[in-house]
């Protein structure tokens, strides 16, 4: 019996510990996206076709597909 409350109240201090945590606080401010977590998808200047912004290759008239896609549009 003993051994029964002493395991609940060593569950009720985890529980209420977890309750304390700030939302969220797994995630890391700063940084980079991780494949699993959504991303902004960016359309490409030259043809339009969006990609994640990881992806996009950036450029001075905004963000490209390719590098091959910016050379084309910016010269």
């Amino acid at each position: 019996m003993k051994l029964l409350v002493l395991l609940l109240v060593i569950l009720g201090f985890v529980w209420w510990i977890r309750q304390q945590r700030p939302q969220g606080m797994n995630a890391k401010p700063n940084s980079q996206p991780t494949p699993d977590s959504p991303q902004s998808m960016l359309p490409c200047q030259h043809c339009g076709t969006h990609v994640p912004e990881s992806d996009a290759v950036r450029g001075r008239l905004g963000p490209y597909c390719s590098s091959a896609h910016r050379q084309l549009a910016e010269g």
